[in-house]
C-alpha cells in the first residue's frame, strides 16, 4: 500500500512539474512577448499620430512647402513650412513617384491649394501624399523607375503574359 501511495505521489509531483515548467516557458516565450509587443505598437502609434498632418498646400518651393494644418498633430489651425530632403517620400495616389536618394522638386508633384497627408518630425517632411489630380495618369508611370525598371504608362495594371488556360 505505501509503495501505490509513494508512486502516486512521486507522479503526481512530476506531472506538477511539468505543467509549471509548460506554464513558465509559455509565459516567458509567448505571453510576455506578446504583451510588449503590444505595449510597443500601442507607443509607436501615438508617436505616429503626433507626426501626421493633414492640410492645404499654401506655397510651394523646389525644397519646402507650407501647409495650413487641418487635421493631426498639435498644429491644427497653424500654417507650417515643412522641408524636405533626398530621403523623402512623394506619393501620388498609390505610386511613390520620386527615386530613392534624390532629392526631388516639390513643384512638380505639388501647387497651392492641393490637400495633402504629411508625415512630419522635427520640420522634416518625412513623407508627402496626395490624391491624383484629373490629368495625373501620364505622370504616374514613373514608379517602375524606384526598381531599375523604365517608366511604364500601363498606370499600374499588370500586363497579361499567360495565354488562355486550357
Amino acid at each position: 500500500m505505501r509503495k501505490g501511495i509513494l508512486a502516486l505521489i512521486v507522479v503526481a509531483a512530476f506531472i506538477a512539474g511539468a505543467a509549471a515548467g509548460f506554464g513558465g516557458g509559455y509565459y516567458k516565450y509567448v505571453a510576455a512577448p506578446r504583451k510588449q509587443a503590444v505595449e510597443m505598437a500601442k507607443k509607436q502609434q501615438e508617436e505616429m499620430n503626433k507626426m501626421v498632418r493633414h492640410g492645404t498646400i499654401t506655397a510651394v518651393e523646389p525644397d519646402k512647402l507650407t501647409l495650413k494644418v487641418e487635421k493631426g498633430g498639435g498644429d491644427i489651425g497653424q500654417t507650417i513650412t515643412l522641408a524636405t530632403n533626398e530621403f523623402t517620400s512623394i506619393q501620388v495616389g498609390m505610386n511613390f513617384v520620386d527615386k530613392p536618394g534624390q532629392k526631388a522638386d516639390l513643384t512638380k508633384w505639388f501647387k497651392a491649394g492641393d490637400t495633402i497627408d504629411a508625415l512630419v518630425k522635427d520640420g522634416q517632411a518625412l513623407a508627402l501624399h496626395r490624391e491624383p489630380r484629373p490629368g495625373d495618369e501620364g505622370q504616374q508611370g514613373q514608379v517602375s523607375a524606384l526598381l531599375g525598371g523604365q517608366p511604364s504608362s500601363n498606370n499600374g495594371q499588370a500586363a497579361q503574359t499567360q495565354g488562355p488556360k486550357k
